[in-house]
């Protein structure tokens, strides 16, 4: 069967943890395979095959499994399958392989070696074994994938027949063929069509590849990144230029498992800076990649989050410099801005409301703090320092001064609607405080006084209509007396 990979998913706000120094797999192909031609023959197949089931084509079991492969060949090239037609040498050579090398079908049995050495397969083995026959017989046969099967075709006459091969009777499947015939009876057999939904039809080296694609699944399911990693890397190498969806498949194949192995080491070890190091490798040998931004992204969000929840600002701006280049430009817009504040935040928290304002007037000469998002941050903090400053003056009726602090605020902090209310606030009860000492006066009958009082407070706060109105009371009273 055909493996599927699975991405694993990182998730967010992680502890920091130490570990030992991590050696990265290598990312250098497990093995680069240069056939003698751009069309692979049959033997290229096989040893290709060999390649991706980390089976060196010169080892014992390699040799022996060639040994075998080219006693087929030699019998598919033979006089006695020339003299067939098309569909009779196609349904020969499978009946061929079952004969001579086939026994089980075992789901995960990949292996090329393994197919030859027990007789064990899977579809894809099995297909590649007879896409390698069929190659050579002269047929024209094309390898066919789908999310869960690998099977052939072979175009005889503008028609296309598939090839079972996990079956023995799998030559154009979902025809009746004859299992016995006598006088009396026939007895039929039909082997379905099964698992051929969304299938597409591959280049060559891409259908050789999927026996490593197979091996590369069950190392990317068993953690075994040191094998995977370099083993899909030949996948690229292997079927470079063979046209842009295999291409893309067999990269995405490849930035699976390279995008896993980050992964654990972000969220299993903690060491999420490691594995922006590691996504960098990646991309500064294999190129950049869009299926590994987010996993990118959100890793590099992650080691600022470690960072800073130890209070390490210099270390998230470190890791954050090295890393930059390589995030998406609004993931590292947010994890600059996300530094700079909680660092902001943090620093303040000790601080007294002097030594805060102090603070965030040296963060202004910060080019972050000129950012919207940050400039409004350090302005809602200091307009909370500037109003705790004059809260005590205007909680013991010191009008005048409170709003000098305010007006002191508002030349930093221009926008804030806060201050101008705290401000006014504070002028309309001086105002008040000023009429109720009129209002003591006027009554007393010293109007003098009174006017005298009303006066002043106008310089302070002319524009205050309750303290017109009081004078303009006084001066008729004065002037009517």
């Amino acid at each position: 069967m055909m493996k599927r990979f699975f991405c694993v998913i990182t998730a967010l706000f992680l502890t920091v943890a130490v570990f030992a120094q991590v050696e990265f797999p290598s990312l250098e192909p497990t093995f680069t395979y240069t056939a003698p031609s751009s069309t692979l023959s049959g033997e290229d197949v096989i040893r290709a095959g060999l390649e991706f089931s980390l089976c060196p084509q010169d080892s014992a079991q390699g040799t022996k499994a060639l040994a075998t492969y080219r006693e087929l060949e030699k019998i598919v090239r033979s006089a006695e399958y020339k003299n067939l037609t098309p569909a009779e040498c196609g349904e020969k050579i499978l009946t061929l392989m079952y004969d001579r090398v086939l026994k089980q079908y075992v789901s995960n049995q990949t292996k090329m070696d393994t197919l030859f050495a027990d007789g064990t397969y899977n579809c894809v083995s099995a297909s590649v074994l007879y896409f390698a026959l069929a190659k050579e017989a002269g047929l024209k046969v094309v390898g066919q994938e789908t999310p869960n099967h690998a099977f052939c075709t072979v175009y005889i006459d503008g028609k296309k027949i598939d090839v079972e091969t996990t079956n023995p009777g799998g030559f154009n499947p979902g025809t009746k063929k004859v299992v016995e015939q006598t006088a009396n009876s026939t007895r039929y057999f039909l082997v379905p069509k099964k698992y051929y939904s969304g299938r597409r039809e591959v280049g060559e080296r891409k259908f050789v590849s999927l026996v490593g694609r197979n091996m590369v699944a069950t190392m990317n399911e068993q953690n075994d990144y040191a094998h995977g990693v370099p083993l899909s890397a030949a996948r690229i190498q292997f079927t470079a230029n063979t046209g842009v969806k295999d291409t893309n498949d067999v990269r995405a194949d490849f930035d699976t498992i390279a995008g896993n192995y980050a992964v654990v080491l972000d969220q299993q070890q903690g060491q999420s800076a490691k594995a922006l190091d590691w996504l960098d490798a990646v991309y500064a040998r294999w190129g950049q990649s869009a299926a590994l931004q987010k996993t990118y992204d959100t890793i590099a969000y992650n080691c600022a989050v470690n960072f800073l929840r130890v209070k390490d600002y210099a270390s998230a701006r470190q890791a954050f410099a090295a890393h930059k280049n390589n995030m998406g430009a609004k993931n590292a817009a947010t994890i600059e801005t996300m530094i700079f504040t909680t660092f902001v935040d943090d620093s303040l928290k000790p601080m007294n409301a002097e030594q805060a304002i102090a603070f965030l007037h040296e963060q202004r000469n910060d080019p972050l703090a000129k950012e919207k998002t940050v400039a409004r941050r350090l302005d809602e903090h200091e307009e909370y320092y500037w109003y705790q400053t004059l809260k005590p003056l205007f909680d013991k009726g010191d009008y005048l001064q409170a709003a000098a602090i305010a007006t002191e605020g508002l030349t930093n902090v221009p926008n804030s609607r806060n201050l101008t209310t705290v401000k006014n606030q504070c002028m309309q009860n001086y105002a008040i405080d000023v009429h109720n000492e009129f209002a003591d006066l006027a009554n007393m009958g010293r109007y003098d006084e009174a006017l005298a009082v009303v006066q002043a407070g106008l310089e302070i706060t002319p524009a205050s209509t309750l303290l017109k109105n009081d004078l303009k009371k006084v001066q008729s009273f004065l002037q009517n007396r």
